[in-house]
Parts: C-alpha cells; sequence; structure tokens
C-alpha cells in the first residue's frame, strides 16, 4: 500500500479534501445559529482540524500543499484560551503574509471593537465572515471614504450585535456587494449612552437604515436576538423591508416581522421577491403563534403582492396541550385545520408549522463552519 508522501500532490489533496468533508451535521434551524456561533469560539477545535494541522508539519512538501486547506476555513478562538489564539494569528499573518490569500472563511470574535478584526474584510480571497460581539457605539476612522463598498465579502455573519446605528450603518457599506446577511441584534446594548445624553433603544428603522447601501443585492436576511433575558425586550414598530428588491428569503423572529403593530398589516412591509419566509417565536408568552393573524394578512394579498412566495415555515416553542390524554403534545409538525390548508393550496404555498421546544444542538459534535450549510457530498476516491 503506498505511503501518503508517496502519492503525487493531486491525490493528496485529494484524499485530505475528503477526510476533511464533514458529512455528519444536518442542517440546524435558524435560530440556534446565533449559539453555534457563541459555543464556536469557546471550544477546542475539531479532531480533523488538528489532524490536518499535524500534517502540515510532517514536512514541508506536505506544509506548502496543505496549509491553504487549513487556512480556507477558519474559526478563532476567544482570548480566553491561554495560548491567545486571536494575537497568535495575527502573528502568523504578519510573518507569512500570503496566509491571508488562503483564507475564504473566517469566524472572529470582535472583542468590542471592530478595529481589533476589521482587516478580514479586505483579504483578498475573503467570502464569508462572521462577526461575534461587535458593539461599537461610533463608526471607524479612517483618512477619507475610499474602503467603502470595496471589501469582497458577500457573507456577512453579525452575532451578538450591539454596535450603534452610525457604527453598523458604517461596515454595512464596507462591502462591494453583499448578498447574504444575518444580523443576530443585542439589542441591550443600544441603551448605552454618553453622560446626559438621552439613550436611543434599537428600533428595526434603525437597523433597515443601515443597511440601505446593499438593498439592492442582498438576497438573504437572517433577523435574530440573542436568547430573551426577560419578556418584551425591544418590542416597537415592525420591520420594512418592502424595497429590498433583490430579497428572496427571509429568515425573522416574529417580533421583527409583526413588531407590536397590527400583524395582519405585517404583509405589507415584505419585498414584492420574496420566495421563502421562515418565522420563530421566542417570546410566545407575549405572542403565540395560535393567537397570531399574520398568516391570514400574508394570504389575502399573496397574489398581487407576493406572487413569488413559494414556502412559509413557522416554528414556536409553545406546547399544545391534549385534553384527551392531559398531557403537553410533543414537539412536532402541527397540522393546519383543512380551510387553512386548502387557502395555503390556493395561493401555491407550501406551508410547515412545528410547534414545541426544539432540540438544542450538540455542541461537542460541531466543526466549522460547514455545520450551517448543507453537508457537503464526499466524492468517491478511486485509488489503488
Amino acid at each position: 500500500m503506498a505511503r501518503l508522501l508517496d502519492l503525487p500532490n493531486e491525490l493528496i489533496l485529494l484524499v485530505v479534501d475528503y477526510v476533511q468533508a464533514d458529512t455528519t451535521q444536518k442542517l440546524l434551524p435558524f435560530f440556534q445559529w446565533g449559539d453555534v456561533y457563541r459555543r464556536l469560539i469557546e471550544q477546542n477545535p475539531p479532531q480533523r482540524i488538528k489532524d490536518l494541522h499535524s500534517l502540515c508539519l510532517v514536512s514541508a512538501r506536505l506544509n506548502n500543499l496543505l496549509k491553504p486547506i487549513l487556512y480556507r476555513n477558519i474559526c478563532v478562538r476567544d482570548d480566553g484560551f491561554r495560548i491567545y489564539p486571536q494575537t497568535q494569528l495575527k502573528r502568523s499573518l504578519e510573518n507569512d503574509s500570503k496566509l491571508e490569500g488562503h483564507i475564504m472563511s473566517a469566524i472572529v470574535p470582535c472583542n468590542h471593537l471592530i478595529y481589533d478584526i476589521y482587516q478580514f474584510f479586505w483579504f483578498p480571497n475573503i467570502q464569508a465572515l462572521s462577526i461575534l460581539r461587535f458593539n461599537d457605539w461610533e463608526p471607524m476612522e479612517f483618512e477619507d471614504d475610499s474602503h467603502v463598498g470595496t471589501s469582497p465579502v458577500t457573507e456577512l455573519n453579525l452575532i451578538g450585535c450591539g454596535a450603534h446605528e452610525e457604527a453598523l450603518a458604517a461596515v454595512l457599506s464596507w462591502p462591494t456587494a453583499l448578498e447574504v446577511l444575518h444580523y443576530d441584534a443585542e439589542q441591550g446594548e443600544w441603551d448605552g449612552h454618553y453622560g446626559d445624553e438621552p439613550a436611543k433603544s434599537w428600533t428595526c428603522a434603525a437597523f433597515v437604515r443601515a443597511i440601505q447601501p446593499q438593498k439592492a443585492t442582498l438576497r438573504e436576511l437572517t433577523l435574530t436576538r440573542p436568547w430573551l433575558e426577560h419578556e418584551g425586550l425591544g418590542n416597537g414598530p415592525r420591520i420594512d423591508l418592502s424595497d429590498f428588491t433583490a430579497l428572496t428569503m427571509l429568515r425573522i423572529y416574529q417580533v421583527f416581522l409583526c413588531g407590536d403593530e397590527d400583524p395582519l398589516e405585517a404583509w405589507s412591509s415584505l419585498p414584492r421577491s420574496l420566495e421563502r419566509l421562515d418565522v420563530f417565536y421566542d417570546d410566545w408568552d407575549l405572542t403565540r403563534f395560535d393567537e397570531d393573524d399574520f398568516l391570514r394578512g400574508l394570504l389575502a394579498h399573496k397574489k398581487e403582492y407576493l406572487a413569488h412566495l413559494r414556502t412559509v415555515s413557522i416554528h414556536s416553542p409553545e406546547q399544545t396541550w391534549d385534553s384527551d390524554i392531559e398531557e403537553f403534545m410533543p414537539t412536532g409538525q402541527w397540522t393546519p385545520p383543512s380551510p387553512l390548508a386548502r387557502a395555503f393550496e390556493t395561493a401555491g404555498v407550501n406551508i410547515d408549522i412545528w410547534l414545541g421546544p426544539a432540540e438544542p444542538p450538540k455542541f461537542e459534535e460541531l466543526g466549522i463552519p460547514q455545520l450551517l450549510k448543507p453537508p457537503r457530498k464526499r466524492r468517491f476516491l478511486d485509488i489503488d
């Protein structure tokens, strides 16, 4: 049997890519993504990443061959680790500038200031960037605006983001053409203010103003918030995405979709281009799915306003009481009453409704960052 080092470079790359492919992960519901990112920067790398790093140390040939794979998708652990991963990475990039070109996706803790990691936006081949704890109050200062609209990042995930409007708007202006955005709003951070200045509470309108530079290219938007510490946090007017003409996929919490306004009118704030809508009820003590009317309004105006909408998916942790057995029903798919089911069928919309608590992610099995995407298919290797 041939040893690994006896194989030509092309076959070594195929073998390593095959081993690195993660086929075990299931696609997690979007309301768990924030928890996943938070846990990823707190735990040690998965074994396959450690193995790849060890292979890079075997010989100069393997190091040169495999380093691009090692750095292709990186997750920078929190500085709570004794080895200070962010400092180590910075030193590695300073010692070898070519490493920046290998990085295509990155998960990095911001440690509250975007200055710590802003360089990632301009790595030459970066596509997906996930930032945790970006909480700046003021926009980062540059000499001029020549950097605006020049970052190659097309997918941006801002997790636990409490950055105030001006700072948030500045960062969202950097990409040339942002296509995918996950904004996990840390609403409480907006209450911070200087001296006697009045606090500016978080609002959907402020976020929409901040994302204006990307509205012509944004096709996927995920809008979440960390799990509630108390009921009713940040309830205000609903979000208005009606002029986001490229948006086809919207994953959103019900509190942002409907706000404190009439849920029957929530449809009017959706973009006409929308093809799929996923909704999660995180504040079910305040609003329960079985008491919400937004679906009726959506169906009533689907034909003339939301002609492209094909799928609606809803999940609410609320539990339904079964009076026959005097127990709460287990988590599962809810079957709409016949009139509602027929209305969706007539409208040409697939409806998927789940009620009950979701199973928490198995964090000990998580890898990076493919766990948030459908698992890659392994290619069959025919090696004699």
